[in-house]
């Protein structure tokens, strides 16, 4: 029996589970990730980065653009399939994988940016510009949201 409080758990139902336990509560947190839907993201992502390459030729505006787009779809959708595979287990390899993700986006943001500031025109140095704040908060929220909210999924059973 495993006693937190006044709540009683066992803790053959808790491994059963394999989820953590909360240290307020007692009972089993729930899950930080439904691995089907991060699956099916991930395949997503491939789907369109593999769209954008096989449409490289034909988009006449700005291909250098859609040049680097393939790969950042492709790596996005490879992430979202490696930590649908970790499932549930394995937190601190998803803090590291979301990290790693996080740099990837500010960096992909630089570059788009650094693409778009390179056209000629005011709407490209604007659209460039909101690009890379777009970019540098997603990556600072992505990078502090969830290593954060996974940390209270390292507790022991």
């Amino acid at each position: 029996m495993y006693y937190n409080g006044e709540i009683k758990l066992e803790k053959k139902n808790t491994k059963k589970l394999e989820l953590p336990i909360s240290s307020k509560t007692g009972e089993p947190l729930k899950p930080f990730i439904e691995p089907w839907v991060t699956l099916l993201l991930g395949i997503t992502f491939i789907a369109w980065g593999f769209f954008h390459w096989w449409t490289l030729d034909s988009w006449g505006t700005l291909p250098a653009l859609n040049m680097f787009s393939s790969p950042f779809f492709l790596v996005e959708g490879c992430v979202s399939i490696s930590r649908a595979k970790l499932g549930n287990k394995h937190v601190l390899a998803h803090q590291i994988i979301v990290l790693i993700n996080g740099f990837f986006m500010l960096f992909m943001g630089f570059a788009f940016s650094i693409i778009l500031w390179s056209t000629p025109g005011l709407l490209y140095k604007v659209m460039g510009i909101i690009i890379i704040i777009t970019f540098t908060l997603g990556s600072i929220i992505l990078c502090l949201y969830w290593p954060v909210k996974l940390e209270k999924y390292k507790v022991k059973n």
